[in-house]
């Protein structure tokens, strides 16, 4: 079971790892410059995320033996959303954008995206903590 978890993981660590190394024989070989590798790099490790994101939500029933409740599969979903985006935007902007640009607002969208996605899930549990009738003082 834990095999079956690990494996699409595994595959997409390995592609990542393909590709860099790759880009880098490549380069070494003189076919593509250093700033052409470093953008190919950063657009794998955008779509990883994304895809990584994108797999996030479907795994509440993985975690628990039971359902889990409704507060948590919204955190996931929100989470699961905007980092799937910021994934996206980051490997648009690394095949896109101007390399200065590149640099600094890529790391700034995965940066928003990780708050949202922390803010989101901590303002879930507070709520939940709030709704329970057991965490209520005595």
């Amino acid at each position: 079971m834990t095999l079956k978890r690990l494996f699409p993981a595994l595959i997409l660590v390995g592609l990542l790892l393909a590709v860099a190394g790759g880009l880098r024989l490549v380069e070494s070989q003189g076919l593509i410059d250093a700033d052409t590798a470093r953008r190919g790099v950063q657009v794998a490790i955008g779509l990883v995320l994304a895809a990584f994101a994108n797999r996030m939500p479907k795994q509440v029933g993985r975690w628990r033996g039971v359902l889990a409740d409704a507060r948590e599969r919204r955190a996931l979903r929100v989470g699961g959303w905007s980092l799937t985006l910021a994934g996206l935007a980051h490997a648009g902007l690394w095949a896109f954008a101007p390399l200065a640009v590149a640099d600094v607002v890529a790391m700034a969208v995965v940066a928003t995206a990780t708050l949202v996605t922390l803010g989101f899930a901590l303002w879930s549990m507070a709520l939940c903590r709030a709704t329970d009738p057991g965490s209520a003082p005595s």
